[in-house]
């Protein structure tokens, strides 16, 4: 049954068939300047037999409508599909893949069919498949239809379910029916409205040499008219927000096979991951660089920071990360043979090195920000997707790091800055909040000299420290060279940059710094000078400009920026115009803005600090947050006012 509330959309539930409406349409009414809209996505997940062994079957089907160019891209369709070729038991398989694109020509609907040569395999790792295909004819206005099924072996695991994409959806709907025999925790969220109606059927499943049959609980949930989950720039995951439906396992009951359940506390979680060989057989098994430690002195280090250190380095002067993240290793033998690995393979390397060299080192597991949090009711090893390593100087003194990130201890990829992570210590397991160790400080000195003609020069010296460092050095790489970087950083500064300077770009640090000179011409008349006394601006626009925000607000770290600005006035000219400073901050100081001006006949003095000291404010929050940053932004711009004598 669908809802009475979805009813009233009208939407056309019969795919190969589009409607005029759908065919004539040009926006959408949810987001009228969204390249493409999802018109109706209807899946149906159901429990089947596969050979002698329960399964689930997936039935997926899209219609979707292309309003611009850039919508086109929603015609590239990407399925992800397990394939194990050492156990085979476990594979998924796809079927009844059918594709189609519909046109208006000379006033007719003209049906084009995909071939089916034009749907490709690739692996994308030993246990990952991915299967790829463009549907053909597709233009602003085409409507395109794609259906599929996947069979999954893996019956105690149901695949999460989410109403909303990166473009608006009219309508979703998601029908799930479970047999008793397997009970599920299940969760609904999202901040859109969605309708949920469940209720008893029967089902019946030829399973090995008996005819099963047994009452089933049927799922039906539908959304309309819902907007697309884009990335947000304050928003960890997009998907967190969305319409969702997630299930974990609690217990399996078959008839004539043992009752087992799966409903586990963390502690459980912990022994299994210390039981898999690609996880916890790979701890303290193998040092694979004793002999070049030993060559470098390592072992005679003194000092547990130090030592950590240098086993680090000499760990990434041998293997290279390749970019990927994951939760389980290779073997040591095909990462050293490769030369690089993902960040688990390397730190796995990483925790025996520390380990064989007298430092205490274990892995911290997580589900990294953008892939969700961790769920609030039950315990899950699906969840987790990464880990760091836990390095202890002391007793009870842990330092954290990654071998993705090359930015000092304690200084981790804004990822995996996570509110839960689990060390996994088979002495002492327990959860660290690693939000906590993360910071970013900018400390900025300006000694600056302004001449009758307006013209400002100076020189800046800017140190960044822990993720300001790390957020500085990923802008350097991305920069196409360091005349790029150096142009860029002038044009967003306003200022003329000679002379730049950087140091410990390329240090396993957490602090790097800039020197450089300046000039910037002034707005002048006859017989005045405009000059902004910040010289350069920390914020210089508020990013929050939208009139309502349905999301929260969330900041990847706490944050500082501490600026001085020591400026010289010209002779000749005296202050007609200036500002006297001013404290800007929310009710418990969870973002504040001090600013002191001292203005002299002789010089301008200026002490600005901005810190954020919180990372995460409610969507209750958003008009409080917009308006501090306006007033912060306001009062950056005021200039000091000289007159000639």
């Amino acid at each position: 049954m669908i809802s009475e509330f979805c009813n009233a959309q009208n939407t056309n539930l019969e795919f190969g068939n589009p409607t005029t409406e759908e065919m004539n349409m040009t926006s959408c009414s949810v987001e009228p300047n969204a390249p493409a809209v999802v018109l109706c996505a209807l899946d149906n997940v159901d429990y089947g037999v596969m050979g002698t062994h329960f399964c689930l079957i997936y039935d997926r089907k899209r219609r979707i409508k292309i309003l611009t160019a850039e919508g086109k891209s929603n015609a590239d369709v990407s399925i992800l599909y397990h394939d194990n070729k050492k156990d085979p038991s476990e594979n998924d398989k796809i079927s009844e893949i059918k594709a189609t694109a519909y046109n208006m020509v000379d006033g007719k609907m003209v049906k084009t069919l995909m071939d089916s040569k034009l749907i490709f395999h690739e692996r994308l790792n030993k246990s990952l498949m991915l299967i790829k295909f463009t549907m053909p004819q597709v233009r602003v206005g085409t409507v395109i239809e794609y259906e599929y099924k996947i069979s999954c072996p893996t019956f105690w695991w149901i695949s999460p379910w989410y109403a909303q994409t990166s473009i608006p959806t009219k309508y979703a709907s998601y029908h799930l029916v479970i047999p008793e025999y397997f009970r599920f925790n299940i969760q609904n969220t999202g901040m859109c409205k969605m309708d949920v109606q469940k209720k008893l059927v029967q089902c019946k499943y030829d399973y090995w040499d008996q005819t099963l049959n047994c009452n089933g609980q049927d799922f039906r949930f539908t959304s309309c008219d819902m907007p697309s989950a884009k990335d947000d720039d304050f928003v960890w995951c997009s998907k967190e927000y969305c319409n969702k439906v997630t299930t974990e396992l609690k217990s399996v009951n078959i008839p004539g096979v043992i009752y087992k359940p799966f409903s586990k506390e963390w502690k459980d979680i912990d022994s299994l991951l210390l039981d898999k060989d690609d996880f916890g057989y790979r701890l303290g098994k193998y040092n694979p660089f004793k002999k070049e430690m030993k060559a470098a002195n390592i072992y005679n280090i003194s000092d547990n920071t130090e030592k950590i250190t240098a086993i680090y380095k000499l760990l990434k002067k041998n293997l290279k990360w390749n970019g990927d993240y994951d939760l389980v290793g290779r073997s040591f033998s095909d990462i050293l043979k490769d030369g690089s690995g993902n960040n688990a393979d390397l730190n796995f390397v990483l925790i025996n090195m520390l380990n064989e060299a007298g430092i205490k080192a274990v892995p911290l597991v997580m589900s990294t920000r953008d892939h969700g949090k961790l769920p609030d009711t039950f315990p899950s090893l699906l969840s987790l997707n990464s880990f760091v390593v836990g390095a202890y100087t002391k007793d009870s003194t842990m330092v954290y790091l990654d071998s993705s990130g090359d930015n000092g201890l304690n200084v981790l990829p804004t990822n995996m800055l996570t509110d839960k992570a689990r060390i996994i210590d088979k002495d002492h397991c327990r959860w660290v909040n690693l939000q906590n160790i993360a910071n970013a400080k900018e400390s900025i000195g300006i000694i600056a000299q302004l001449n009758p003609q307006g013209v400002l020069t100076g020189n800046v010296k800017e140190t960044y420290h822990n993720n300001a460092a790390a957020e500085i050095r990923s802008d350097f790489k991305q920069a196409k060279d360091s005349a790029a970087f150096v142009n860029a950083k002038a044009l967003d500064e306003g200022i003329e940059i000679q002379a730049y300077k950087m140091n410990d770009r390329t240090s396993f640090s957490p602090t790097v710094s800039e020197t450089y000179s300046f000039s910037k011409n002034c707005e002048t008349t006859s017989d005045h000078i405009y000059v902004n006394p910040l010289i350069i601006m920390p914020i210089k626009d508020n990013p929050f400009t939208a009139a309502e925000r349905q999301l929260p607000v969330e900041f990847p770290y706490k944050q500082s920026i501490l600026l001085n600005v020591n400026m010289k006035i010209p002779e000749g000219y005296i202050v007609e115009g200036k500002s006297n400073g001013t404290i800007i901050e929310t009710p418990n100081k969870e973002i504040s803005c001090n600013i002191k001006c001292e203005v002299g006949d002789k010089t301008s003095l200026v002490q600005y600090r901005l810190d954020i000291n919180n990372t995460f404010f409610g969507a209750d929050d958003y008009k409080m947050i917009k308006g501090i940053f306006t007033k912060i932004c306001e009062y950056s711009k005021k200039m000091l006012v000289l007159k000639k004598m």
